[in-house]
C-alpha cells in the first residue's frame, strides 16, 4: 500500500463546509462522500511548530522538543530566543519508512530545515530560509526543481503575513500557484509515502477572516487551488493506495481581545521598569483616544510610516521574537511568547519562587474571568506542563497554558487602558485565530465510505499510516492507530507486505552486524 499525507495548515470545517455546500470544492466533496471525515485534535497548545512535528513523528512535544517558533535560553537578564527550524529528537515517519526500504517524498512540511537524508527526496518547509539556502535532499535536487518551477517559494514575505505591507491574498495565490506546479512535478517521482503541505490557508485566515467567511473571490480562488492539488493526488492513486488529509489545527474568528500580560501586571505577578511602564501607558492612552475618536485607521498608517525601518527589518528577518519589556528579576509570572495572540492561547511561565498554591489561585482567578460584553468565560481549558507529555525535552520551568473561548484572543501588550477590547472599535471586525479542532479525511483502500468518525488526535496519524503500510510501530509513539475509519481492523506490522518488510529489515540488520 502507498499512502499520501496531504496537509493544509490551519484548514477548518468552518471554511470547508460552506464552500462544499456551494459546490465550490468538488474534490473535498468527493472525500466526504467516498471516504471518512472527522475532527483531528491538535496539540496543547494548538500552534504550528509542535502540531506539525507531532503529526510527522507521532510524539508529544516533550519527546520531539518543539514547543513554539522559538526555544528560550534562560539568563539573568531574561530569556534569549533562538529560532527553531527542526525537531530536537525522535524519529519522523520518513525516517522509519526509509529504514524499512520505503521510498518517500517529503515537501514543504514545516520544521524540516535543514533537510534530512531519506530514502527518497525532501524539500524543506516553513521555517527554512527560502530557496537560496540548502533546502533539499539530495542537494542537487534544488537545481532540478527550480529549473522546472523557478518562482517557487516556501512562504510569503513575513511583513506581508503580519499584515504590515502588501496584500496577503495576492501573495498567497502566487505562492500556491507555484506550489501546485511543484506538486505536479514531484508526483512524477517514485514513492511509497508522500507528504505534502500547503500553508496559505493559515496566512489568509489570520488576516482576512471576515472576507473569507463572506466568500471573497480571491479567498474562494485559494481554496479551489488547494482543491485542484487534491484532485491531482486523487488522479494518481491506485486501488491499493490510501489518502489522508490533515490540518495541524482549526480556526475561528475572534473580535474580542483580553490583555493577559496587563492583567498579570495589575495583579502583582510581573513588574516593569519605570521608563518602560511610562512608555507603555502613554501609548495605551494615545491608542484609547484614537479609538474613541474612531481614527484608528489613519493613526495606524502614521504608526507604520514611523516604523518603516522596523517593518523592513521584519521583511528580511526569519521570525524575530518579540519579548515583553518587563523587569525579569522582579517578575514572578509572565507570557513569554506572542504566538498565542493568533493561536487562541497563552503560555504563562512561572519563576521558581512561585508556590503551587499560588499557581492554583491564579488558575482559578483566570477561570472566573468573564467577558463583560457577553458573560462568556475567558478560559475554556487550563493545562499544566504535563500536557506537553513525558520525555527528554520536557520543560524545566512550570507552565500554565490557557485556551480562550469562542470569539476571544489573548494579547500580551502592556499599558492598555482596558483589559477587554473589541476589534475594529465596535464594528465587529474579526481576526482569525487557531482552534484546537483541525480536520481529517481518509480515503481509499480499506476505508469506509460516506462516514463521519469520532474526533481523533494528531498523535494517531503516524501509527495509523505505519500500520496501514505494514510497518511495525516504534515503541515510543504517543498515539495508537485509528480504528473507526476502516472496514476491517488494522493489525500493527501486518498490513500489505508487512511480513516481507520484516524479513528485509532483519536482513539489513544482519548485514550491518556482520
Amino acid at each position: 500500500m502507498r499512502v499520501f499525507l496531504f496537509g493544509v495548515d490551519g484548514l477548518t470545517y468552518r471554511v470547508l463546509h460552506p464552500m462544499m455546500e456551494r459546490g465550490l470544492l468538488p474534490n473535498f466533496q468527493r472525500l466526504r462522500d467516498e471516504g471518512v471525515e472527522g475532527i483531528l485534535k491538535s496539540t496543547t497548545p494548538p500552534v504550528t511548530p509542535p502540531a506539525w512535528t507531532s503529526i510527522a513523528t507521532g510524539l508529544s512535544p516533550s519527546k520531539h522538543g518543539i514547543y513554539d517558533f522559538w526555544e528560550y535560553e534562560q539568563s539573568e537578564n531574561g530569556p534569549i530566543p533562538h529560532v527553531m527550524t527542526h525537531r530536537k529528537g525522535g524519529k519522523a515517519i520518513w525516517n522509519v519508512l526509509s529504514d524499512w526500504g520505503k521510498r518517500v517524498v517529503i515537501a514543504n512540511v514545516p520544521m524540516t530545515y535543514p533537510p534530512e537524508p531519506v530514502n527518497g527526496i525532501m524539500l524543506s518547509g516553513l521555517m527554512a530560509p527560502e530557496m537560496q539556502a540548502n533546502v533539499t535532499y539530495p542537494t542537487a535536487l534544488k537545481e532540478e526543481l527550480l529549473a522546472e518551477v523557478p518562482k517557487y517559494h516556501i512562504d510569503i514575505n513575513p511583513a506581508v503575513s503580519c499584515g504590515q505591507r502588501g496584500d496577503v491574498f495576492v501573495d498567497v495565490l502566487e505562492m500556491t500557484r507555484h506550489r501546485n506546479a511543484m506538486l505536479r512535478l514531484l508526483l512524477k517521482k517514485p514513492w511509497d509515502f508522500f507528504f505534502f503541505v500547503y500553508t496559505g490557508a493559515d496566512r489568509i485566515q489570520h488576516l482576512r477572516w471576515d472576507e473569507i467567511m463572506a466568500f471573497h473571490p480571491m479567498a474562494v480562488e485559494y481554496y479551489q487551488m488547494v482543491d485542484e492539488g487534491l484532485g491531482m493526488v486523487l488522479d494518481e492513486l491506485g486501488p491499493e493506495d490510501m489518502l489522508m488529509v490533515v490540518s495541524d489545527h482549526g480556526f475561528q474568528g475572534a473580535s474580542r481581545k483580553f490583555y493577559l500580560q496587563e492583567y498579570l501586571y495589575r495583579n502583582g505577578w510581573l513588574q516593569m521598569q519605570g521608563s518602560n511602564r511610562t512608555r507603555a501607558q502613554l501609548f495605551g492612552m494615545v491608542r484609547a483616544i484614537a479609538r474613541s475618536l474612531n481614527i484608528q485607521k489613519p493613526a495606524r498608517q502614521i504608526y507604520r510610516r514611523l516604523r518603516h525601518k522596523q517593518i523592513e527589518a521584519l521583511a528580511n528577518e526569519n521570525h524575530p521574537a518579540i519579548l515583553p519589556k518587563i523587569d525579569w528579576a522582579k517578575s514572578r509570572a509572565w507570557v513569554q511568547s506572542t504566538s498565542g495572540e493568533l493561536a487562541g492561547y497563552a503560555d504563562i511561565f512561572f519563576h521558581d519562587s512561585v508556590t503551587e498554591e499560588e499557581i492554583e489561585e491564579l488558575t482559578k482567578a483566570l477561570k472566573d474571568l468573564r467577558d463583560p460584553l457577553n458573560d462568556q468565560p475567558l478560559v475554556i481549558e487550563a493545562h499544566r506542563e504535563d500536557a506537553f507529555g513525558n520525555g527528554p525535552f520536557a520543560p524545566a520551568q512550570r507552565h500554565l497554558v490557557i485556551l480562550s473561548g469562542e470569539n476571544t484572543s489573548i494579547y500580551t501588550q502592556l499599558g492598555r487602558i482596558s483589559l477587554w477590547e473589541t476589534r475594529g472599535n465596535g464594528h465587529d471586525v474579526s481576526t482569525g485565530i487557531h482552534h484546537p479542532d483541525g480536520i481529517v479525511y481518509l480515503y481509499g483502500a480499506g476505508v469506509k465510505k460516506g462516514t463521519t468518525i469520532a474526533p481523533t488526535h494528531i498523535y494517531q496519524v503516524v501509527p495509523t499510516i505505519l500500520t496501514a503500510m505494514g510497518v511495525p510501530l516504534p515503541e515510543d509513539l504517543d498515539g495508537k492507530p485509528m480504528e473507526e475509519p476502516f472496514e476491517k481492523q488494522l493489525t500493527a506490522g501486518a498490513g500489505t507486505g508487512g511480513s516481507e518488510l520484516v524479513k528485509q529489515k532483519l536482513k539489513k540488520l544482519a548485514a550491518r552486524s556482520s
